[in-house]
């Protein structure tokens, strides 16, 4: 009952405080219920009723929804808004309204033959000849910052300019219908499109590159850099060089920051409208980020960097975790977990796999986002200790595995392997163990009654595991909701993609959440 009431409470302040602050829907803000949500951390439920009740028309918060009163029309972002990629029969790229991907856009890995492992082969870059001297800086990547009367009064008439004048910062609606910007990111978005044809892993490669860079350094935020050195960021450099020239091509209207940003979104929209023609459309909502002034042309470099995740993860800390870098709540840290499900996971670069070769963490296709993982948390997860004592530079490895009980092979999405893998942090949604795990964060209990347990105590004797009830009813949901796991996605992912730009137009080039906050 005390939770209740205090819950009821939350609601109520925040709700009052938004309303207060944007006047409702007759203040000058436009987008009254979008800006609660984002500034007071509303969920979509909360924001949506938040429009109900001071007349805010809710569809200009695309995708968000009522789940007490759910409506399609209402959970959808609009078809005048969606953008979907489609490759026509002389392989040519079609409008910003014809971008949808078709079975055609499929990569023909046969039996794995060019399935290219050498991350010294790189295809537009010669790494020798990058001359740091040579490198100038992009007009977008310095902004100059006008208010009224020469001084800052509120975030309303505070604006990001380009140097030449052009007006960038945030935009909630997206960019793609700006008479200036439009046609430079839609130029971008099909570079990026091509890219993604010739090999499809690269869609999720391009996802990973963002979370790295966003979450990766400790005061800059998104800034178009990673320390290639770290071992979390193994492989990463394969994406990094196949989006150099799309950055060379464009560097005079974007820093490398936002074109990994916009690559990113198109990879979003490619492989979560393969499988829902209902998609949300992932649009570009802020322009002029600052990559930083300490890595090479490629974006290798940066300092204080930190770790992806805490050695001793389980679901409390994981969401901790995404709350100090993100200000994400459970539901976002769930749904951007999601992600995972699209991905594959390389022995070679992260520790974790099936034996010698790449292992996926759920059924369904290494380059489609969709529900499946969240579909996948009711198999018999097995917990073991890989030792990788065949890659030196990686230290043993904590995973949880599933046999289907058939044996490996080599299909057109990658490797079709007997075994799925979990990580530590993705059981954590369903699972809470912070009880059951020693100082190295091994874990000493298990998924299920049928499990076994790859640990000391023999598996009879392991106690099973307690449930993860703020995460696993989310998980529950979207297993069972593709759409509106998709629509989560996309509210959760742009809020990642702005850290460290307070409302899209704070100079302060520190992270709004985690280490330097400020509020």
């Amino acid at each position: 009952m005390m939770k209740i009431i205090l819950a009821g409470i939350l609601a109520f302040c925040a709700t009052v405080s938004a309303n207060n602050y944007y006047g409702g829907c007759n203040g000058e803000r436009k987008h009254d219920c979008c800006a609660a949500r984002r500034d007071y951390g509303m969920n979509s439920w909360q924001a949506a009723k938040t429009c109900d009740k001071y007349g805010c028309n809710r569809k200009t918060c695309n995708g968000y929804y009522d789940d007490d009163n759910y409506n399609d029309d209402d959970y959808k972002s609009g078809s005048s808004s969606k953008q979907t990629y489609q490759k026509d029969d002389d392989d040519n790229w079609g409008s910003p309204t014809n971008y949808k991907q078709t079975s055609n856009y499929k990569q023909d890995y046969d039996d794995g033959s060019n399935y290219n492992k050498n991350p010294n082969d790189y295809d537009d870059y010669n790494k020798n000849s990058y001359n740091n001297n040579n490198y100038q800086d992009n007009f977008v990547k310095d902004v100059v910052y006008k208010s009224s009367g020469g001084s800052r009064s509120s975030d309303s008439d505070y604006e990001i300019y380009t140097m030449n004048g052009q007006r960038a910062g945030y935009n909630l609606d997206g960019w793609e219908g700006d008479g200036f910007w439009g046609p430079k990111l839609q130029k971008v978005r099909e570079e990026c499109a091509v890219m993604f044809h010739q090999d499809m892993l690269y869609l999720a490669k391009a996802i990973r590159l963002v979370f790295h860079d966003c979450m990766g350094n400790e005061d800059y935020g998104c800034d178009g850099c990673v320390d290639l050195t770290h071992p979390d960021n193994s492989g990463l450099d394969l994406i990094m060089y196949k989006l150099l020239p799309i950055f060379r091509n464009n560097r005079q209207y974007f820093s490398r920051t936002d074109i990994w940003q916009i690559c990113s979104l198109t990879a979003l929209d490619i492989s979560s409208s393969m499988y829902e023609q209902n998609a949300p459309h992932f649009k570009m909502t802020l322009i002029g980020r600052k990559d930083c002034p300490n890595a090479d042309e490629v974006g290798d470099g940066g300092d204080k960097i930190v770790d992806m995740y805490p050695k001793s993860i389980n679901s409390q800390s994981l969401v901790h975790h995404f709350y100090q870098y993100f200000g994400f709540d459970a539901r976002c840290t769930t749904a951007v977990m999601g992600t995972h499900g699209m991905s594959l996971m390389h022995p070679w670069n992260s520790g974790h796999g099936d034996g010698p070769y790449p292992a996926k963490w759920s059924e369904g296709k290494s380059y489609i986002l969709d529900n499946w993982y969240f579909k996948g948390f009711k198999k018999p997860w097995t917990y073991e200790l890989r030792d990788n004592s065949e890659y030196p530079n990686i230290e043993a490895k904590k995973q949880w595995y599933w046999e289907s009980g058939q044996e490996g092979f080599w299909n057109g999405d990658g490797y079709e392997q007997g075994k799925l893998v979990m990580l530590d942090a993705d059981m954590s949604l369903k699972y809470d163990y912070s009880d059951y795990q020693d100082q190295n964060g091994y874990v000493y209990c298990k998924a299920s009654y049928e499990a076994q347990h790859h640990g000391p105590q023999p598996a009879q004797s392991v106690p099973l595991c307690p449930m993860a009830y703020d995460t696993y009813d989310i998980v529950e949901e979207y297993a069972h909701d593709n759409l509106k796991f998709l629509y989560d996605v996309e509210y959760c992912m742009i809020k990642m993609f702005n850290t460290g730009y307070r409302h899209g137009m704070d100079g302060n080039y520190k992270m709004y959440y985690g280490h330097g906050a400020y509020y």
